[in-house]
């Protein structure tokens, strides 16, 4: 019963590194969005700088969602630019079921180019720790 009570830190995100292209040409000065939903949503900016670059640092909550057995939320990541549309120009978008703290997620978010010029495409990473499981990635970033 106590378990309800109990906060853990979590992992929302890992640290975030990217580029942004259109046309493969950097884009500067344009505002990346992470929109992070694990029950409560989590937002924060970064603003490409000359060479399009843009980082988010790591983002932890305490929670004691992990530790509840009737909770069944998954985690929600999403890197958008808006565009005056509900979903934005989407570079980045999955959900996270299992394997939230992976290598897998770490190192594809350590190291993003995303061309808002080319056509989301959907994509299916195996995970470092589970092979037999993987990630479904969707968005505007070379995978």
């Amino acid at each position: 019963m106590l378990g309800f009570f109990y906060k853990q830190d979590f992992v929302l995100s890992a640290p975030v590194k990217g580029q942004l292209f259109d046309k493969g040409q950097p884009v500067a000065n344009t505002k990346v969005v992470r929109a992070l939903t694990y029950g409560d949503e989590y937002k924060d900016e970064a603003i490409t700088d000359n060479n399009g670059f843009f980082t988010f640092t790591d983002k932890f909550i305490k929670t004691s969602k992990p530790t509840n057995m009737f909770d069944n939320e998954s985690l929600v990541q999403h890197l958008y630019l808006e565009n005056g549309t509900l979903e934005g120009v989407i570079l980045w978008y999955t959900i996270v079921s299992v394997y939230e703290g992976s290598d897998t997620l770490k190192n594809l978010l350590a190291n993003l180019e995303c061309d808002i010029a080319k056509e989301p495409q959907t994509y299916d990473i195996p995970i470092e720790e589970a092979p037999e499981h993987f990630f479904t990635i969707y968005g505007a970033c070379k995978m």
